[in-house]
């Protein structure tokens, strides 16, 4: 993750909306917020985070994990779901991942 901090538009911002001292612009990455406008990530970001997920389905298909566990890693799998199908969602039309190879070659 990112952070391509606009003061204006700050979620970790604890002023925001309120007057400041504009001294203060810097992010405050201890209050990020998953849902801020300033997040971006990039396809090898996301590349992990696919995997991440993969490996959370391996882990419920093998059915190790007690319960607690396994419903804390859905809760995960489905936040990590979001911020894939949104980052795929804001693609540039015509633009497809790259692969690993691809994005190391000239």
């Amino acid at each position: 993750m990112t952070c391509n901090h606009d003061a204006f538009t700050a979620l970790c911002n604890p002023d925001r909306g309120r007057p400041r001292d504009a001294s203060q612009t810097t992010p405050d990455h201890s209050r990020c917020n998953s849902i801020c406008p300033n997040i971006s990530r990039t396809d090898s970001q996301i590349s992990a985070l696919r995997r991440e997920v993969d490996r959370i389905n391996e882990a419920a298909e093998a059915g190790l994990d007690p319960y607690p566990i396994v419903a804390r890693e859905q809760q995960r799998k489905a936040r990590l779901a979001e911020i894939i199908r949104q980052h795929d969602a804001h693609r540039p039309a015509g633009r497809t991942p790259r692969t690993r190879d691809e994005q190391h070659s000239p």
